[in-house]
């Protein structure tokens, strides 16, 4: 032990010579201390040489102490370095497992952009495919519109001329193009505007095709020309009203002469035509579905007929029809219609009825009355008939499909056996709808 002039004993230093002052004697004892320690972890401290650490002046009573607060030191300098290797090794880690995600994020978006590649050139194909094939469609109804017998034009809500068909060139002697964008009411006769302007508003209102309207249109040689058209609403994609399509046709020329409702109705039997049955079906729907009502539409079909024409001849033919249509008049009311269609075929449009069973009263009322004996020219004949009953808005909500339906109706009625009454999807119950036979 040396003594230093500050009253301080000092151990001393083999090999060195003692610091000149306490403060550089520390500072270096500390770091050839601290140095192996940091590497090697605390238990360096013991086996550290002696000149590693005896250099500092440390009173023998606060050696114990001063060791220890130093060992703590030292380790926590160690633990704190430990765990910034770990904290960095963990980086380390993250970094790697980012770069791999990154990798992997890449190869991902590049398989993305080969997709959407792949799905951008199948919609191309398919786009070029689509517009080809509506190419090739509007190619096809153009020729269908030029090679068609009718008159096709479109109009707009305001009734201006959109479209007309070649053909219009005949019927008008002017080039159609000259007439687009002007108003229908140019070319229509003010007398007939009216009958034209109703069934183009009911088009609009009724969403559904109208009946036919017959008119005279303006001709360039000055004359006019008479003209029937059935129109139809147009919708575009959202179901919003954006026109009118029409099919017109030229009436024959003694239909222009003036004698033109003549053509609706049966020559033979003087009933109605079933245009004109259809145009007065198309105003009982209206009413109906104005008034929440119910209409009837009968089909009738003779049984046999054929043969029977066959045997006795037309003139017989033609007697029996116009009693079959007198028999038929006779059961229904001033209020309904009765009409003839093609051949053996009678239409009976029963305009406001209160119930199926009504509508099923009225066909068997028919059917029985057609089916008593008929007397002509001294010889007895019996005939049957089947009648088909479709009623509105149980079987159809328009002219078409309560036709059709009534048409399928009478066909279940063939296939019963004839001589019944049938509605579209059965035949009725004849105890609960059908009264008894006389």
């Amino acid at each position: 032990m040396v003594d230093h002039p500050n009253g301080n004993y000092y151990a001393a230093m083999p090999h060195e010579s003692l610091p000149s002052n306490d403060m550089c004697a520390r500072g270096t004892a500390a770091s050839r201390f601290a140095a192996p320690l940091l590497t090697a972890g605390p238990i360096a401290l013991i086996a550290l040489p002696q000149p590693a650490w005896a250099g500092w002046a440390v009173p023998p009573a606060a050696a114990p102490a001063t060791g220890l607060m130093l060992a703590a030191g030292l380790v926590w300098l160690w633990l704190g370095k430990r765990r910034s290797d770990q904290a960095l090794r963990r980086s380390r880690l993250s970094l790697a497992a980012l770069q791999q995600d990154g990798q992997a994020a890449e190869a991902r978006w590049q398989a993305s952009v080969e997709q959407a590649g792949c799905a951008t050139q199948a919609a191309t194909g398919e786009r070029d495919r689509l517009e080809q094939a509506l190419f090739a469609s509007q190619q096809r109804l153009q020729r269908q519109l030029e090679c068609a017998s009718e008159l096709v034009f479109a109009l707009d809500l305001d009734g201006c001329i959109q479209q007309l068909s070649a053909n219009w060139r005949e019927a008008l002697g002017v080039d159609p193009e000259r007439l687009l964008g002007q108003s229908h009411a140019w070319l229509v006769h003010a007398d007939d505007l009216p009958a034209c302007q109703a069934i183009i508003e009911r088009a609009l209102a009724s969403r559904r095709r109208q009946g036919e309207v017959e008119y005279r249109i303006r001709h360039a040689e000055g004359d006019w020309r008479w003209h029937a058209a059935r129109v139809a609403p147009l919708f575009d994609p959202g179901g919003r009203r954006v026109g009118l399509l029409g099919v017109a046709r030229e009436l024959g020329a003694d239909l222009r002469s003036g004698a033109y409702p003549r053509a609706h109705f049966d020559a033979l039997t003087g009933l109605p035509g079933r245009l004109l049955c259809l145009d007065r079906l198309q105003q009982a729907l209206l009413q109906a579905e104005r008034h929440g009502g119910r209409s009837a539409w009968l089909q009738i079909e003779l049984d046999h007929f054929g043969p029977v024409n066959a045997r006795w001849g037309h003139a017989i033919g033609d007697l029996l029809l116009q009693e079959v249509a007198s028999r038929i008049a006779s059961c229904v009311r001033r209020s309904d219609t009765v009409g003839r269609g093609e051949g053996d075929h009678f239409m009976v449009l029963l305009p406001a009825v209160g119930c199926t069973r009504e509508a099923l009263e009225v066909a068997d009322k028919i059917r029985r009355k057609l089916s008593e004996p008929m007397l002509l020219r001294g010889q007895r004949f019996a005939l049957t008939s089947r009648i088909g009953v479709a009623l509105y808005p149980l079987h159809g909500m328009d002219e078409d499909e309560l036709s059709a339906s009534a048409g399928l109706a009478a066909s279940r009625a063939k296939d019963a056996g004839r001589n019944c009454v049938a509605l579209p999807d059965r035949l009725p119950d004849p105890l609960h709808e059908l009264p008894e036979a006389a």
